[in-house]
């Protein structure tokens, strides 16, 4: 049996920047063999979370899925949380949805280029960056432990703490 681990990113399908990292990351942290499958659903912005379109997609690649067990995860920017208690909100909002449809939430602390990066990237250029990014396989430059934080501190993610739940590490 295998699994599908549904990713739900905030990014647009044109931009895809969010799964290249996540992507290259799975790639280079897990064994990933025919068993796995990793599908993508953009949200066009984290605070479609909960629309209709975003869970018709999960439910119709779960239904799709005769292999084995889906899990969905949804991967969010935590912005400036500290300093916008909005921000704040919307991401306890995020939590809590993922929580009650037994889903699971990863996030990057504040945004996943400065996880990846040590930056923020301006959002006209985030595409080409990603790009660049995964050409120059800088992917191998990444410290496992930034990716496996507890704690919501800058520059960090629970991105391996969650996919370990689920894939076994290489």
């Amino acid at each position: 049996m295998g699994i599908q681990i549904i990713l739900c990113v905030e990014a647009d399908k044109k931009a895809e920047t969010d799964a290249i990292y996540i992507k290259d990351t799975i790639y280079r942290f897990y064994e990933i063999d025919r068993t796995v499958k990793l599908s993508f659903i953009y949200m066009n912005g984290k605070t479609n979370y909960a629309s209709k379109n975003v869970q018709n997609k999960i439910n119709q690649l779960s239904k799709e899925y005769k292999n084995g067990q889906s899990v969905v995860i949804y991967c969010v920017d935590l912005d400036k949380y500290e300093s916008n208690p909005a921000q704040a909100k919307e991401n306890e909002d995020i939590r809590e949805y993922a929580t009650r449809n037994n889903y699971e939430m990863v996030w990057f602390c504040h945004d996943i280029e400065e996880v990846y990066l040590g930056i923020s990237v301006d959002k006209r250029i985030k595409s080409g960056v990603a790009i660049d990014f995964r050409k120059k396989g800088l992917i191998s430059k990444i410290d496992s432990l930034k990716l496996m934080s507890k704690k919501a501190i800058k520059g960090t993610s629970n991105l391996l703490s969650v996919i370990d739940k689920y894939l076994k590490r290489a």
